[in-house]
């Protein structure tokens, strides 16, 4: 099921994080960032530091066969990298809680 199919979602002030379930062995992650967010400039630079963000924390907080997706929002742009870390972590390990009660069914 992919994930925005799932229905898992976080909404934090910086990004939206969804997650749903792959038949691999390992996560997957993808990132987004539409022309709201910005020129290309912008949104690459946005992209740059969700693929940053994942880097550090999808290692030791992802779960096996789980794709995350990162959909940035406008002020991801002017963010503290300290506050979106901190935000993301949080909603990775929220998505995680949501998780683990769909596989109990």
């Amino acid at each position: 099921m992919s994930a925005s199919a799932s229905g898992l979602s976080y909404r934090a002030d910086f990004f939206v994080a969804l997650a749903g379930f792959n038949k691999v062995e390992n996560y997957r992650v993808g990132f987004t960032a539409s022309k709201k967010v910005g020129n290309a400039v912008i949104r690459n630079r946005c992209k740059r530091r969700m693929r940053a963000m994942a880097r550090q924390l999808l290692p030791s907080l992802g779960f096996e066969g789980v794709d995350y997706v990162f959909i940035a929002k406008k002020s991801l742009v002017t963010a503290n990298w300290n506050d979106f870390v901190e935000q993301a972590e949080k909603a990775i390990q929220n998505l995680n809680k949501k998780i683990e009660k769909c596989k109990k069914y």
